[in-house]
């Protein structure tokens, strides 16, 4: 009796939940800035884990049934899977790698091709270049999650947004450009590729008072233009992804450009929007296309609640190429208790560096570029960096490539400084002799794409 009185209660609870389903995506096809706004004003935590506990029971059973990948890796796992067990399932489940997912994204395509509505690649930032597949349903879902951001960040139809992303095969700045048009938001798709003086006049020809771009480009654009007071004053928001950005830089970018810094977190891996900073800047609010987990990147077993460790992902929702469990490489950790925006979106917070991106030097110490990005953030004649590290003479060396605005000896010195700064490296230099004097070397101009690591590991043999 009480398992059919659980049935039943199962199959009414997926009878509602399936119609505002229903109704939620034909909304998608037509997104509306202001309804969208008061749906979330209204969300609870009842509601979240309700639609998440509905999404995951149908993506794990999708996965299980369409996606070569997952096909005989998990339908055992799932079996008897019903709301009540929905979430604690998916710990027993397999890792995806990035790596696994980079040799062959065909084995994850979990609909036919005919229904495969767009590509898009990522830059292989973690396990080289990925082919990512999108029905036309997952690109509405994309539009959503990316509205959900514009509403964290204050934007209101009535806005100008400049876009100076790169346009091309990372495609962020077209699914920027796609869900601002969604919503009615006129646009200036100006990219990366025009000059900074260009960048200028059309923020000041067109009223342009929010921008959307890579921290670093955004970075040097604030330092290399002159808006007016006017122009200033009227910019509201500065959208920024795709890179970490020391507090220094946004201070920066608000005095010089104007408005208000919000930085952004996605992976092209899940069409780009995860999660967006909002007015209070504690950490990012994650958007309900995801379930997360944070776990220990040795152990794989889940870390301490606000403890750091990697983050963990799997879709909701997904048609063309579902992803369950995929280990992202970021690190990072829970945010408890509700943000004081009133916004009922969990939170993790900034990305405290990449599993990959971390490097040792000399006498075992491991360094994340976010290191090295707030000890040169300070001196302002450094434009931009790079710092390889190779192996010379069986000692580490750090080879450092500055940009800089006035190249001098004395610059040269102050960088050197900045490096003796870090007690570590100073004591590696100086007492365990296992790191060499830093070089400077200056250069005109820095290598470029859209993603670049500023600290580079190239010694052949890693620790």
């Amino acid at each position: 009796m009480l398992v059919l009185k659980k049935v039943v209660l199962d199959s009414i609870k997926s009878f509602v939940i399936k119609q505002r389903m229903r109704q939620i995506r034909k909304e998608l096809s037509d997104i509306n800035l202001e309804k969208v706004e008061k749906q979330i004003a209204n969300v609870n935590w009842r509601t979240i884990n309700a639609f998440k506990k509905f999404n995951i029971i149908k993506e794990l059973k999708h996965s299980a049934e369409n996606s070569p990948y997952y096909r005989d890796k998990i339908p055992e796992l799932i079996k008897g899977i019903n709301y009540k067990n929905a979430l604690s399932i998916i710990p027993k489940l397999p890792f995806t790698t990035s790596a696994e997912v980079s040799v062959n994204s065909k084995q994850f395509l979990a609909v036919p091709k005919s229904e495969v509505a767009g590509l898009h690649f990522t830059y292989g930032t973690t396990g080289g270049k990925k082919t990512i597949y999108n029905t036309k349903r997952d690109l509405n879902l994309i539009n959503y999650s990316y509205t959900l951001g514009f509403i964290n960040c204050g934007i209101e139809k009535k806005d100008i947004a400049q876009i100076v992303y790169s346009f091309g095969v990372w495609q962020l700045a077209e699914y920027i450009l796609s869900a601002l048009r969604s919503v009615g938001i006129i646009t200036i798709p100006t990219g990366n590729y025009v000059s900074f003086q260009d960048q200028e006049e059309y923020i000041e020809k067109f009223g342009t008072n929010v921008i959307f771009g890579t921290p670093s480009y955004v970075y040097n654009l604030s330092r290399e233009i002159d808006l007016s007071t006017k122009v200033k004053a009227n910019m509201k928001a500065i959208l920024v992804g795709g890179e970490g950005l020391p507090e220094h830089r946004r201070k920066v970018i608000e005095e010089k450009l104007g408005g208000e810094v919000f930085i952004n977190y996605g992976l092209n891996e899940f069409g780009g929007g995860i999660g967006s900073e909002c007015k209070c800047h504690n950490g990012y609010h994650i958007f309900p296309n995801v379930i997360y987990e944070i776990i220990d990147p040795k152990t794989t077993e889940p870390v301490e609640r606000e403890e750091y460790g990697e983050l963990v992902l799997t879709s909701l929702r997904r048609e063309a190429m579902p992803l369950i469990r995929y280990r992202t490489g970021d690190i990072t950790r829970i945010i408890d208790g509700e943000c004081d925006c009133g916004l009922k979106l969990p939170r993790i917070d900034q990305l405290k560096g990449r599993t990959d991106d971390r490097v040792v030097i000399g006498a075992a110490e491991k360094y994340y570029p976010i290191v090295f990005d707030k000890l040169f953030d300070s001196v302002d004649e450094i434009k931009d960096y790079w710092i390889e590290v190779v192996s010379e003479n069986d000692r580490d060396s750090l080879k450092t490539y500055i940009s800089a605005r006035k190249p001098s000896e004395k610059l040269k010195a102050k960088i050197l400084e900045k490096f003796y700064s870090l007690d570590s490296l100073k004591i590696d230099i100086e007492t365990t002799k296992t790191v060499n004097k830093p070089e400077i070397i200056f250069i005109d101009k820095l290598p470029n794409s859209a993603k670049r690591r500023r600290l580079v590991d190239k010694r052949k043999f890693k620790t």
